[in-house]
């Protein structure tokens, strides 16, 4: 045993007591210092107590033993698990004693705490026919509301409301005979202080919806709206009959099944299904013809899965696309489909053959490095076994195959628009019933075989000036809501409304807040680019610590523009993540037995934040909760569907606690159209097959506001930063 001494001095005042009482000791057992004397009288003892100084304190030596290091034993995997179940055990403990605590704090910590009394009301199971009629939102303005609403703490269906009374969503944009103008209607004064260039097209303009909705949001927040929306409203026009009417409104929008406006808005952020000039007409529920020049592509409009291509007696060749939210896209009379699309380059499974010459048939693909557990059928496609999630299997295995690299200068064969890829970051694989395919993959070809099912009527006609085409070819263009049971709707309105927010200047190519040299986007920025631009941004991004594997989903445009909105969302609320885990390298299904929102490039796992690991860091109070939090400030379809952890959050219908992901956050939004996650409900239809044409017959009666190309005259210039990231 090792000793060692260290020499300590002694307080003062220590060694004073330590000799007072050494000298009392030493009084009482030596008489002769006693103060009496033989042969003297006796005297009275003095009660005045003497003080006595020591002239020399020295020093005293301490001697310390240290024990001997004790090496602890090497922690296995199923200790590690035990520790994590006991961690997880412990927390539940807790949270079962502070439940009504932590249901305080879940409401006073949330942005929209002073909504709760007007708006928080459950929204309705079954929507009345009454709620239909009475909706009036362009649905090309969902996105933008949703988009403010989250940078700036506001509930969107306030913003709505707003609009709604002030200029009947953007159709009056006449001055008032206050002064107030735009599509806010804003005061002059007022739009100086607060108008904001939330496009980032170089000013700042009262009569752009972008930058009006973006302004309202900051002058309630800047009003007080997080601690009452009742004055911020009344901040924005001061009179009670009109907070009373914004509250109203806003109410009855809030009622709408989240659903049903994920649905809508979901629908809003797509792209034209044909490229370069087209015209259309009015449609009906059973499509619509876009006419364009002989060739163009027929374009994925979302990412999403192939779930048909054949030939009918109707519809000719023809080709059916279920995006992310649910949705079906039909493209019919086409001139030819594509027999190819393109996937993230993998090199062990590639072939070095040209794009031209693609195999005859597909070859097995080695397997994929799956990390969950998966059920398997040996005969998938027998009515039990297909029940049961044989059809996924199904599904799964119809998409392997051996890929083919891209030839030099053949991209563009595969990809319409503007793309950031380049060849030698993607493969091609067969296009079949399963293929997972992304936004601008051209599905196939407009041509001659068209004109078979042209009855030259007035469509066609006024197509055929405005293209300088004597007989144009078309394509006809049909879609199907998500939901068991929703019918074809009519496409027009949707059409409409993706040309006007690409009015708007959203995804237009040159923003400079999508280059390579971005400046710093706001976060209601962010929530609105194109794919395009969030993938290059996420790639770009310092904050973000993203395995191999996973970038080359993104590169390849594999992975759900949600889930990349996301990571740039919390990276732009400060926070640095670690991503584990997105496609690649997850297993198709969960543990459970059900699809894994992982497989469809829907959901993402965060395994730190700010360098701290989420494992032993939950609970209220942790990095991990204060992440937790700020994902449960995404409204509209930016709601993530799961999040999981070992935390529960009180009044959070998208939480879940889960003992296995006591070292990851999940974050998954619902893939269109299959059960996935650990519930696995299919989706179910979000309004009656009947309502919906009745929706979308509403939809059609809503007249669409004008958005102009170029700035008004009462835009103001602003100096647009760009900064390198």
């Amino acid at each position: 045993m090792s000793r060692s001494s260290n020499a300590a001095t002694v307080s003062a005042a220590a060694i004073a007591v330590a000799a007072a009482i050494a000298g009392t000791a030493t009084a009482s057992e030596n008489p002769a210092s006693s103060g009496s004397s033989t042969g003297s009288s006796s005297t009275t003892p003095t009660t005045t107590p003497t003080t006595t100084t020591p002239g020399d304190l020295g020093t005293v030596d301490v001697v310390v033993t240290k024990p001997p290091k004790v090496k602890k034993p090497k922690q296995t995997a199923a200790d590690r698990r035990r520790e994590a179940a006991r961690k997880f055990l412990a927390e539940r403990k807790r949270a079962s004693k502070l439940d009504s605590a932590q249901a305080k704090l879940d409401v006073t910590s949330s942005p929209f705490a002073g909504l709760d009394s007007p708006l928080m009301s459950s929204p309705l199971e079954n929507v009345s026919n009454e709620t239909l009629d009475s909706f009036r939102v362009p649905p090309f303005l969902l996105p933008i509301y949703q988009a403010a609403g989250v940078e700036y703490g506001i509930r969107w269906e306030v913003l709505a409301a707003i609009n709604e009374i002030e200029t009947d969503y953007g159709r009056n944009l006449s001055v008032s005979s206050a002064g107030a103008l735009g599509w806010m209607q804003f005061m002059p004064g007022t739009w100086e202080s607060y108008g904001v260039d939330a496009n980032h097209d170089g000013v700042k303009d009262p009569s752009n919806p972008v930058d009006a909705i973006f302004a309202a949001a900051r002058y309630l927040k800047a009003s007080g709206a997080s601690e009452s929306i009742e004055r911020a409203i009344f901040s924005y026009n001061h009179a009670d009959w009109y907070v009373a009417d914004v509250l109203k409104r806003a109410k009855e929008l809030a009622a709408l099944p989240s659903d049903l406006v994920g649905a809508l808005t979901g629908l809003t952020m797509g792209r034209s299904p044909i490229s370069g000039s087209s015209s259309y007409s009015k449609g009906s529920s059973n499509g619509v013809s876009i006419y364009g020049q002989s060739g163009a592509a027929a374009v994925a409009v979302q990412d999403g899965q192939i779930v048909q291509i054949g030939n009918s007696k109707r519809l000719g060749n023809f080709i059916r696309l279920r995006d992310v939210y649910g949705n079906v896209y039909t493209y019919g009379h086409l001139d030819s489909i594509s027999s190819q699309h393109v996937v993230p380059r993998s090199d062990s499974k590639a072939v070095t053959v040209s794009a031209e010459s693609a195999p005859a048939a597909p070859t097995a693909a080695s397997s994929s490095n799956s990390t969950g557990k998966e059920r398997l059928f040996a005969e998938p496609q027998r009515p039990a076994s297909y029940a049961a999630g044989g059809s996924r299997q199904v599904v799964a295995t119809a998409d392997t195959g051996a890929t083919t690299s891209v030839s030099s200068g053949q991209l563009g064969r595969y990809l319409a628009g503007a793309y950031s890829l380049r060849r030698d970051q993607v493969a091609l694989k067969p296009l079949r019933k399963g293929s997972q395919v992304i936004a601008g993959t051209i599905l196939g070809r407009v041509g001659p075989a068209s004109l078979a099912f042209d009855k030259n009527n007035a469509a066609t006609q006024r197509a055929a000036k405005k293209l300088g085409i004597a007989q144009p070819p078309h394509l006809r263009f049909e879609i199907r809501p998500a939901g068991t049971g929703a019918p074809r709707i009519n496409p027009t309105p949707i059409l409409d409304g993706w040309r006007l927010l690409d009015s708007s200047d959203i995804y237009r190519a040159s923003n400079p807040m999508i280059g390579s040299s971005a400046g710093k986007a706001t976060i209601g920025q962010i929530l609105l680019m194109s794919k395009e631009a969030l993938e290059r941004r996420v790639l770009a991004n310092p904050k973000l610590d993203i395995y191999e594997c996973g970038r080359q989903d993104i590169q390849a445009g594999g992975i759900d523009r949600r889930v990349l909105a996301t990571m740039e969302f919390l990276t732009s609320s400060g926070l640095e993540l670690g991503i584990t885990s997105l496609n690649c390298g997850h297993g198709y299904l969960t543990a459970s037995g059900n699809v894994s929102e992982h497989s469809s490039g829907s959901a993402m796992d965060i395994a730190t934040i700010n360098g701290i690991s989420v494992m032993g860091h939950q609970g209220a109070g942790s990095i991990t909760d204060s992440t937790v939090r700020k994902l449960l400030t995404l409204q509209g379809t930016m709601k993530p569907h799961q999040i999981i952890t070992l935390m529960q959050y009180a009044g959070a219908d998208n939480t879940m606690a889960m003992g296995d992901h006591d070292d990851h956050i999940h974050v998954g939004f619902q893939p269109g159209g299959m059960p996935t996650g650990d519930g696995g409900a299919a989706t179910t239809a979000v309004l009656a097959p009947s309502q919906w044409g009745r929706l979308v017959g509403r939809l059609d009666q809503i007249e669409n506001p004008n958005v102009s190309m170029t700035p008004s005259r009462y835009s103001i210039k602003v100096r647009v930063k760009v900064r390198p990231r």
